[in-house]
C-alpha cells in the first residue's frame, strides 16, 4: 500500500495544496494522501501563524468531501516543534512495513531542506515527491540535490534513473536508502497561504481560491482581520 504525507501550516489551506494532492494521489497510485497541520512550524515565524486548532479544523473541512484524503493531528498533539523525521518515524511505527509512505512536499519548501533536521536519515526513511510550483523549474530541484545536498552530505550519491514506471515522474536515485526523490508536475495554481490572509486582512473577496467551508469558518470566525 502507498499513502502520501503532506505537512504544513495550512495557514490557511486552498486549493493549491488540494490541487496538487489529489493530482499526486492519482500519478502515483496512492491508497490515500494524510493531511497533518503543524504545531510549531520550525522554519516559521509563529506569530504570523494561526492557533492549530482551527488549522486543524480547517484543514478538517477542506478535505472531508474526498474519500482519499484523511487529515492527522499528530503533531498538534506531540506539541513543541513539529520536525518531520519525528512524524515520519511516528508513522512508521503505525503503519505495517507494507507500507510505503511518501512524503509530499512542494519545491519552494524542498528548496530549504538542507537546513532540516536530520535530513540525511529522512532520506533514509520515505521517498520524496516534490511537487512543482509556477515560479520554480525543475532545474532547480536538481541544482538543491546536486549542488548543496551533495556538499552537505558528501557520503550521499544521488542519481538520475530512468522516469518512475507508475507515475512517470523523474525519479533521482539515493545511494544510502531505497528510496527515490520524484519530481511531479502538477497543475499551476498560484494561490498562497500568505496573499489570502492579506485579502483578508483588507477586506478583499477570497472567494474561489479555497474551499467555501473553509471560507464560512474563516469568515464566521473573524480569522486574519485587522
Amino acid at each position: 500500500m502507498r499513502i502520501g504525507i503532506i505537512g504544513g501550516t495550512f495557514n490557511p489551506i486552498h486549493y493549491g495544496h488540494l490541487n496538487s494532492a489529489v493530482e499526486i494521489r492519482e500519478m502515483f497510485g496512492l491508497e490515500k494522501v494524510i493531511f497533518i497541520p503543524s504545531f510549531i512550524p520550525p522554519h516559521k515565524n509563529v506569530k504570523d501563524v494561526l492557533g492549530p486548532q482551527h488549522r486543524l479544523k480547517m484543514t478538517e473541512l477542506a478535505v472531508e468531501s474526498n474519500p482519499g484524503f484523511s487529515v492527522s493531528s499528530i503533531e498538534i498533539d506531540r506539541k513543541g516543534l513539529s520536525y518531520s523525521i519525528e512524524t515520519i518515524n511516528e508513522f512508521k511505527r503505525i503503519f505495517s512495513k507494507e507500507v510505503e509512505l511518501f512524503f509530499i512536499i512542494g519545491i519552494d519548501a524542498f528548496l530549504e531542506i538542507h537546513t532540516w533536521k536530520d535530513v540525511k536519515r529522512l532520506f533514509q526513511s520515505c521517498n520524496f515527491i516534490v511537487s512543482t510550483r509556477p515560479d520554480y523549474r525543475r532545474d532547480n530541484l536538481h541544482e538543491v540535490i546536486f549542488n548543496l545536498l551533495r556538499e552537505k552530505y558528501n557520503d550521499i550519491q544521488f542519481e538520475i534513473v530512468r522516469d518512475d514506471e507508475i507515475s512517470g515522474c523523474s525519479k533521482i536515485a539515493i545511494s544510502i536508502s531505497k528510496y527515490a526523490v520524484f519530481a511531479a508536475r502538477t497543475t499551476p495554481l498560484n494561490i498562497s497561504s500568505t496573499d489570502i490572509r492579506e485579502r483578508i486582512s483588507e477586506g478583499r473577496t477570497v472567494k474561489y481560491l479555497l474551499p467555501e467551508k473553509v471560507e464560512s469558518y474563516i469568515m464566521n470566525n473573524r480569522l486574519y482581520n485587522r
